[in-house]
């Protein structure tokens, strides 16, 4: 569980550590967006806005309300539907939220978007808060599959072996990363809701090979899933160099 509380003491270290993590992301082409859950109320940086097709200044995006004209009709539901339950049951198992969803841009243009994010309670209100990412997935859809919109669950990691070729290419964890580079390089893909079969092509690896990095890392973070390992490798700053 994850309580959301800057110190002022901290504030200089805690602005540091989330300008790496924007940066970060917008790197790796990702929109990050916080929302208030029970207070609806939305903020999204200026690459989620581009990434929707959208100018803040004439289409501002505040709320799930006022977000629903620009998802697909058919995912409406899936993309802005919110089951407090279920958040708080994410919040208490610290595990995120995932759902894959289409927009319609002003242009009549239709996007998949995945959008991944961690649960927060904020300790000054109280209100459960979502905190994520969202990026653009339409390139990684194979033409003519068919894509059910709405939450995914998190995929179960089934790692096989990696080749000799592949292994001899990644370096030693050093003392103050148990993670090797190659660890590092998947779990930030991850991060930003990358699949290991999207995290191979970047790479250019196999899909098995990215399995093997992740379950590794997983194993090294003590963590009970990929995403959860994702979550704890930015949150101890593991992600910097990769």
């Amino acid at each position: 569980m994850v309580e959301a509380s800057i110190p002022e003491s901290e504030g200089a270290d805690d602005a540091l550590e989330h300008e790496r993590i924007t940066l970060s992301f917008r790197a790796m082409g990702g929109g990050l967006w916080d929302y208030d859950i029970e207070a609806d109320v939305l903020y999204c940086n200026a690459r989620w806005y581009e990434i929707l097709g959208l100018d803040p200044t004439l289409t501002p995006v505040t709320s799930l309300q006022a977000l629903k004209p620009h998802v697909h009709p058919d995912d409406v539901d899936a993309a802005t539907s919110i089951d407090l339950g279920g958040v708080k049951a994410l919040f208490e198992r610290d595990e995120c939220y995932r759902v894959e969803f289409r927009v319609v841009r002003p242009d009549g243009e239709v996007r998949w978007l995945r959008s991944v994010a961690c649960i927060i309670r904020d300790s000054a209100t109280d209100h459960m808060r979502a905190i994520g990412c969202v990026t653009d997935i339409s390139e990684f859809r194979p033409e003519g599959a068919m894509h059910q919109a709405g939450a995914h669950s998190f995929e179960t990691l089934a790692p096989g072996p990696m080749s000799e070729r592949e292994s001899a290419t990644d370096p030693e964890p050093d003392a103050a990363n148990p993670l090797s580079l190659k660890e590092r390089e998947c779990l930030r893909w991850v991060s930003v809701g990358k699949t290991a079969w999207e995290t191979a092509k970047i790479l250019g690896v196999s899909p098995r090979t990215v399995e093997f990095h992740l379950h590794n890392a997983t194993h090294k973070l003590d963590a009970g899933n990929k995403v959860q390992a994702a979550f704890i490798a930015v949150r101890r700053r593991l992600l910097d160099e990769a």
